[in-house]
């Protein structure tokens, strides 16, 4: 997976208005809220084949930064 393609991939699962980009979070998204990061979480899991669902740290997560982040460590990105 691409970052562009995780940016989409966010944009979709939030059925967000505004663009995603790097700097995209919960602070400045108005759709993404618990119900959105629930969506975002489940999309993620189903493009990784169920990788993202044993990263706990993915549930803290409410930007698209500390996602990067964690999904590049676990090399998935």
């Amino acid at each position: 997976m691409t970052k562009d393609e995780l940016f989409l991939l966010i944009k979709d699962a939030l059925d967000a208005d505004n663009q995603i980009d790097i700097n995209a979070s919960a602070d400045n998204i108005p759709e993404w809220d618990s119900l959105g990061h629930l969506s975002v979480l489940t999309a993620l899991d189903d493009a990784t084949d169920g990788k993202a669902s044993s990263l706990s740290d993915l549930s803290d997560a409410t930007s698209v930064t500390k996602i990067v982040s964690i999904l590049e460590a676990e090399e998935i990105i």
